[in-house]
């Protein structure tokens, strides 16, 4: 063998052996990005849920004081009434 023939073998070797780490590493940043879009699908779902949820519950408490004001004026009439 030449000495050329060793170096090209080497070189062959060295090339082999960063291929197979370059291929592994990026399986894990394929993974990583699906867990990713995964993560950020499930977060925008709660922000969306939570704010529905505010929405609903600013509602209901508008309904409260809203219920609350007329109860106040019928308690005010009921006073006079009973005097």
């Amino acid at each position: 063998m030449h000495i050329m023939d060793i170096f090209t073998l080497i070189g062959g070797l060295m090339m082999t052996i960063v291929g197979y780490f370059l291929k592994s590493t990026m399986d894990d940043l394929k993974s990583v990005k699906l867990l990713t879009y995964e993560t950020k699908n499930k977060l925008d779902i709660l922000q969306n849920d939570h704010i529905n949820k505010h929405a609903a519950l600013t509602d209901k408490f508008d309904e409260l004081k809203q219920a609350l004001n007329e109860l106040t004026k019928e308690l005010k009439e009921l006073n006079k009434k009973s005097r």
